[in-house]
């Protein structure tokens, strides 16, 4: 069955609206191509359209001819319709042939339906795989229901030994003035409360609730190490957030550490030591000497890679507080021993931040020989281009390095220009500095770094554009890809059967399992429509997929994710406000996806992304009493007046433009004061606000595409255009 569905789909990838093949010289239709596998297809057309009888029927035609996967798919839709004893006897039907845990969930929620709890107990009982909390939540209804002898234990188990969600509130909520009271402990009810109002982060009330809690007990420490892992998370929680006597609660911890026995469980001891910890920090200021002590001691005894990560992201938080060189020190003692390298990545950008704020332009280039073995790879290329710029600038002392270390990254260059040019253009040795930053832009250049620096990179290195159009466009490949020729078959017939409406929410759920090809397919399926939601959508799942694929992109993958809508208007205001046609689709693209009535958290509004008072004093300037922020044609001239504006007003500087864009043109001004010696690359990296950081970076890398994709204009051209003149 599953090799059908493969040569299926292998049908269905020739076109993208009627997913090619032929016969006899004319094209095939959907309900051709798909079979007996278009019933639920057709349904689902039925549907949209408020023809209930009809999908029933092919519904019920589909559950009995189609291939198992979309003869399941028939079968839950049916579960939707009928009488309630029509229901249960569809999910009955849905469970005995297909007998997995989605089936079980959608049959015992028709039987909750029915109040058929004896058959949701049996049902429930001795499941091999732990049930999903939604399940669980049923289950436990249906016990309370029948008030089953023994369901207390299941209860408490529950409650205490899980991660809560919102289905433990509904259930509190039903039962809390029935069931809960005779099945728990006035102590138990007091610990349910405390975690249900940490899960709705209501520390206050958790702190008070814990507070009257503590005073009943005769042993509070005694009590406090006999807790389950899930409390006593929610325990440190409530401490750190929800009382101001923080070295007292992290004291508090300390002490209860001391009375733990033999035989207590890891996680007790790594969570009084992690919470003190953080207590201590936020407690007693910079640099705790009693934090760090106690995240090294969580750090030794984390039951889980998660929980040490977590800790040792704590430790070398906490050092950099106290300086760069603490933290260095500390990079350099436990940066071998981290699991996750992602884990780390906030904390390295702080950790660069920090280095260009204070000037200390030889740390950047020390912790990148530090972690260049060990961090991800968006952290490194940042690392690699701001040493290598720093020492082109001849801002970092190469004396301070061992020649082992230089001539390493020598290495790297040659590597590089042999691997991109070959070994003819490796010519005659460069002068120790500019060997030096030249293998530093190479390691920046790698794949698996930012694209923001691979491009700076490429323009210090003075790649040709076929150099970098060739190379800039590959991406590294998943690792752990399994492709889902089920899930491919539902998208694509979605895409056959017009129903647009599906397919990003699919690919969402499912984007790790749907092939790269695939993929490409429904992004230029969805821009077809015309809307600005469907082609939004087609924009970030093609933005997504290209760097987390299965094969390497194309760049006609890339033209789907950095398409040029709303063209004209774009091409007008661009001519209008003398600029650059690609930075102007950079901006919009940047700034709302193309999505014309999106409203950000903040108020900004459109495609450009205006503040009402913003655009309030551009309409004063045009002369302009009405207007609608909504309306494509009206913001993305008001967005490139705008920006347009801000050019001029800096001296021509694109850059500092977009920065002021993003975050106002006295701050722009400011973070210039401070640091009036250093280019535009290293003014960005000092921008104190993340967003603005990311903002631009966004920007240069999208200008750089659209140039080369659609105007031929080569991504040093952009980037020097942008940020070097």
């Amino acid at each position: 069955m599953e090799l059908h569905n493969r040569l299926l789909f292998t049908l269905l990838l020739g076109t993208i609206l009627f997913l090619a093949g032929c016969r006899e010289g004319r094209a095939l239709s959907p309900r051709e191509q798909f079979g007996d596998n278009k019933w639920y297809f057709l349904a689902l057309e039925s549907m949209q359209q408020g023809m209930e009888s009809e999908a029933i029927g092919y519904l019920e035609k589909g559950a009995q001819k189609s291939d198992d996967f979309l003869a399941k798919k028939c079968l839950e839709e049916l579960s939707r319709f009928g009488t309630v004893s029509q229901r249960v006897a569809t999910a009955q039907e849905l469970y005995k042939r297909f007998p997995d845990e989605d089936s079980l969930l959608r049959l015992s929620q028709a039987l909750l339906d029915v109040e058929d709890y004896e058959q949701i107990i049996y049902l429930t009982t001795d499941v091999s795989e732990p049930l999903p909390v939604e399940l669980t939540a049923i289950r436990l209804h249906a016990l309370a229901k029948k008030n089953k002898q023994g369901m207390a234990g299941e209860l408490e188990d529950w409650f205490f030994h899980e991660s809560i969600s919102q289905y433990h509130k509904e259930i509190y909520d039903s039962f809390k003035d029935t069931l809960i009271p005779s099945v728990f402990s006035e102590e138990d009810i007091q610990r349910l409360k405390i975690r249900l109002a940490v899960h709705q982060r209501d520390y206050g009330q958790s702190f008070r609730i814990l507070a009257e809690l503590l005073q009943g007990q005769d042993d509070v420490y005694l009590w406090l190490v006999q807790q389950s892992e899930e409390m006593l998370s929610d325990i440190g929680r409530t401490f750190l957030y929800g009382t101001q006597k923080l070295t007292d609660a992290a004291n508090f911890l300390e002490t209860a550490l001391k009375q733990l026995e033999e035989g207590t469980p890891p996680y007790t001891a790594f969570y009084l030591n992690f919470y003190s910890a953080r207590l201590y920090d936020k407690g007693l200021g910079t640099g705790s000497r009693k934090a760090l002590e106690k995240f090294q001691a969580a750090m030794e005894i984390a039951p889980t890679p998660e929980n040490y990560d977590n800790a040792l992201w704590y430790y070398f938080s906490t050092q950099l507080k106290i300086s760069t060189a603490a933290a260095e020190k500390a990079l350099k003692q436990y940066i071998p021993t981290i699991y996750d390298p992602l884990y780390y990545g906030d904390f390295f950008e702080t950790m660069a931040l920090r280095y260009v704020t204070n000037r200390d332009w030889n740390g950047l280039l020390r912790c990148y020989n530090l972690i260049k073995e060990y961090a991800d790879g968006e952290t490194l290329s940042r690392y690699a281009y701001l040493s290598g710029r720093l020492v082109q600038l001849e801002l970092i002392d190469l004396d301070e390095f061992p020649q082992e270390i230089l001539d390493e990254l020598v290495n790297v260059q040659q590597e590089m220009i042999v691997e991109k040019m070959g070994q003819q253009a490796v010519g005659q040795d460069l002068p120790v500095a500019e060997a030096v930053s030249r293998g530093l832009f190479a390691a920046a250049y790698r794949e698996g770094g930012d694209l923001y620096y691979r491009l700076l990179a490429s323009v210090q290195l003075g790649y040709s554009p076929a150099v970098v159009r060739q190379s800039l466009y590959q991406t590294q490949l998943l690792e752990d890809f399994q492709r889902d020729a089920d899930v491919e078959l539902l998208l694509g017939g979605f895409m056959a059967f017009d129903l647009p409406e599906r397919i990003y929410p699919l690919w969402q759920e499912h984007s790790r399992s749907i092939g790269l090809e695939v993929a490409q397919k429904a992004a230029a399926h969805l821009s077809l429509y015309g809307t600005d939601l469907y082609s939004a959508q087609g924009l970030r799942l093609m933005s997504n997929a290209i760097f987390h694929a299965d094969i390497q992109t194309t760049e006609e993958m890339y033209r789907l994710a950095y398409p040029r809508l709303y063209a004209q208007e774009i091409a007008t205001a661009a001519q209008k406000y003398q600029l650059p046609e690609y930075l102007v689709y950079a901006l919009i693209r940047s700034e709302s996806f193309f999505d014309a009535v999106v409203t950000s958290h903040a108020g900004a509004v459109g495609l450009a992304q205006l503040m009402p008072a913003t655009a309030g004093d551009i309409a004063r300037k045009l002369k302009l009493t009405d207007y609608d922020l909504t309306n494509p044609q009206t913001s993305i001239e008001f967005g490139s007046f705008y920006l347009a504006e801000l050019v001029g007003r800096l001296d021509g500087s694109i850059i500092e433009a977009l920065y002021s864009y993003n975050a106002g043109i006295t701050n722009v001004r400011n973070w210039k004061k401070y640091f009036p010696d250093l280019p535009e690359d290293l003014i960005l990296e000092l921008i104190p606000f993340t967003e603005t950081r990311n903002y631009g970076k966004k920007i240069v890398s999208a200008a750089a595409i659209y140039g080369d994709l659609y105007y031929g204009v080569s991504h040093k051209d952009v980037v020097t255009e942008i940020m070097f003149q």
